[in-house]
């Protein structure tokens, strides 16, 4: 039980701030909980009675939709805390949670079936949020719509629409009207991501939606766009005609008068407003409103709760949908009636591929339940997308943002987490702002070239009788560290166009937490995910990243990487690393790696058009299986005397410092790696 002390506190806490420290002992609690209850009722004298109850609601462990999975049932854990509040059910309390379980106290009288329908109510009148209310992780809202309106192409699906439930498309088009305000305000948007917004929402039809200059000139033919306003935001004449070619020509150009265009959409908006009003939303949004599924907000209520049980009764209301008892499963989870069609944007590259479950009528067919749906469109939401270009050439696609998932179970409260986002953040801006300095100095940028930075403006401050920063002393102190190199230098092989996120997943003392990064990128020759998969595949390359994370929370908890946290006995155990689904005391990991792969860091050499990351990933590999003979084969291939050619060997030499007389380079750094791999 000791790995269960915390839901021991959290319990003992909760009952003492509800005056009840002497009913029940959180150890009677804890035991609960490590066996897996789903319900535990104990009565009280005064009628009343406390119960552990669980809310138990599956992820999917498929990329597309595991993350979007997680953030639904953070959403479903705290709408359930809500319920009760806002309907005066009682006193309830989250104690311990991982991704998939969520152990709550509660104190009332409501028999489990009344919160239960509170539950299910509160869904229902939060779903608008769920879809388009900004971040707010105290409900468990994550992401914001405007990171969705990010695409300047409208001739492919750039939006997850096909995850939004018909009946939401008036809310969803006022959302889109706020944010294209916006975006219209501020000089530096670009003109294709208004009119592709434009083209995108309002498209009476695919080839509306296909072409801006259809969409234009039939809005402006319908008196939605003020017809003089568009013509002078393209400076046309009196004479002239808005044919394609003219549009093409003068958008290219850059022709454009964005005093006009702003007065231009303010007018399209007033009179898209008032039709909205009027209830025209799916004739002003036909080509939209076709692709969104037909499901009342009811019904996507029930599709929230599928698979979810609270306690002892299921939540899910499959056996009252008789209609999608003939459907073909989801793609994904398998459990539920596919009625989403799958498209880039909702399943990644592989949309509508590689899989034999239809006769496959249509390019594109519905794959997806209404859970897996969500679940993909809420990842998108909280990251956005980005237009990716498959490998070998092909065409570009919308996909959400790809990324590494890192869960950690720790001591953090909500101000804790957000610290270490900021440090994350800062960690990125200090590497990118090194990395763009490198360049202009034509140097090779390694974390290497930012510590001989960091110790060069320390004493310049020092000689002109500066006192040192304290966010520079921290920052040289972490560089300073051999342990965390490798993963500054992991971070440093980041995607910059990716905000790096923290997230608290469920509340109590002893919080898991969510490390989003960016994915790694490759080099100019390599595909998009080849050094993304060889560091996913490498336990070596993913300790020292967890090794970083480690050392900027200062916090001994576990870390989970390709792995999912489970509140089951020996899952949640101190100084571990869980790396594909395997256990290893974190101390031990670092200790016998750090020198393996710092050693192969630093011999490593660039190759053109290549990352160097997974070169050295690769090493490091090859040294842990073969230390001796992959030792022998760097020594042999390595220019360690001055006369060799250092551009023509395959591996760069440690040092510089050659000893006297000899011509050889000093190898007490290579007998460093022997002794630490002799101690390993």
């Amino acid at each position: 039980m000791a790995d269960f002390a915390f839901v021991t506190q959290a319990a003992d806490d909760v009952l003492s701030c509800w005056g009840m420290a002497r009913t029940i002992g959180g150890n009677t609690i804890a035991s609960l909980v490590a066996d897996g209850a789903a319900y535990w009722r104990h009565d009280l004298a005064d009628g009343s009675h406390l119960a552990l109850i669980r809310l138990f609601s599956p992820v999917v462990r498929r990329e597309e939709v595991f993350l979007g999975n997680v953030l639904l049932n953070d959403f479903l854990s705290k709408a359930l805390l809500r319920s009760v509040e806002q309907k005066d059910l009682g006193r309830m309390a989250l104690l311990a949670n991982d991704l998939e379980n969520y152990y709550y106290l509660y104190h009332g009288r409501a028999a489990l079936e009344e919160l239960a329908k509170a539950f299910q109510q509160e869904m229902l009148d939060s779903l608008l949020d769920l879809y388009f209310g900004n971040e707010d992780l105290a409900r468990g809202i994550y992401g914001d719509l405007g990171r969705m309106l990010t695409f300047y192409k409208s001739n492919i699906e750039p939006f997850p629409a096909f995850a939004v439930p018909r009946p939401l498309l008036p809310e969803l088009l006022g959302r889109v009207n706020e944010k294209l305000r916006q975006l219209v305000n501020d000089r530096e948007t670009n003109i294709n991501v208004i009119l592709a917004i434009l083209s995108f929402f309002y498209a009476k039809d695919g080839a509306e939606m296909q072409s801006f200059f259809a969409f234009l000139r039939r809005a402006m033919n319908d008196g939605l766009l003020p017809a003089d306003a568009m013509r002078a935001v393209f400076a046309l004449g009196a004479g002239e005609d808005f044919d394609k070619d003219v549009f093409t020509e003068r958008k290219k150009g850059q022709v454009i008068d964005r005093v006009q265009l702003q007065e231009a959409i303010a007018g399209f908006l007033s009179n898209v407003e008032q039709q909205l009003a009027q209830g025209q939303a799916e004739n002003l949004a036909a080509n939209l409103a076709g692709k969104m599924p037909a499901l009342s907000l009811v019904q996507a209520a029930d599709v929230l709760a599928q698979g979810v049980q609270l306690g002892f009764l299921p939540l899910d209301k499959m056996g009252e949908r008789p209609d999608l008892k003939e459907r073909l499963p989801c793609r994904f989870c398998g459990t539920d009636a596919a009625i989403i069609v799958e498209k880039n944007i909702i399943g990644g590259f592989g949309a509508g591929r590689f899989y034999n479950q239809s006769p496959k009528l249509r390019p594109f067919e519905e794959a997806l339940c209404g859970r897996c749906g969500i679940s993909s469109y809420l990842v998108t939401k909280l990251l956005g997308m980005h237009i990716a270009r498959p490998q070998p050439k092909g065409k570009d696609y919308p996909v959400p943002k790809q990324y590494n998932l890192v869960f950690h179970y720790g001591h953090h409260d909500e101000a804790g987490a957000q610290r270490l986002a900021a440090m994350i953040d800062d960690l990125f801006d200090l590497i990118g702002s090194f990395r763009r300095r490198a360049q202009e100095e034509k140097r090779f940028f390694s974390v290497e070239y930012i510590r001989e930075e960091l110790t060069r403006r320390a004493q310049e401050r020092q000689e002109a009788g500066k006192a040192p920063r304290s966010e520079e002393e921290a920052l040289a102190a972490l560089f300073a560290d051999d342990a965390v190199l490798p993963g500054l230098e992991t971070l440093g092989q980041m995607r910059t166009d990716v905000q790096a996120q923290v997230l608290p997943i469920g509340v109590g003392q002893y919080r898991l937490l969510a490390f989003i990064l960016p994915q790694l990128q490759p080099g100019r020759d390599e595909a998009l995910d080849f050094v993304q998969r060889r560091f996913s595949r490498s336990r070596l390359a993913v300790f020292t990243l967890l090794a970083l994370l480690r050392k900027l929370c200062s916090c001994d908890g576990p870390y989970y990487f390709q792995s999912v946290p489970t509140l089951a006995p020996g899952g949640v155990d101190s100084n571990t690393f869980y790396v594909q689904g395997k256990a290893e005391n974190a101390d031990e990991a670092l200790r016998r790696y750090s020198a393996i792969v710092n050693f192969a860091r630093r011999v490593a050499r660039w190759r053109e058009g290549h990352s160097l990351l997974a070169d050295w990933i690769l090493l490091a590999e090859r040294l842990e299986k073969d230390p001796l003979g992959m030792f022998s084969e760097v020594l042999r291939d390595s220019p360690l005397r001055g006369g060799d050619d250092s551009q023509g060997a395959r591996y760069k030499r440690l040092s510089n410092e050659f000893i006297k007389g000899m011509g050889v380079i000093d190898g007490i750094e290579y007998l460093k790696l022997i002794e630490r791999l002799k101690q390993s």
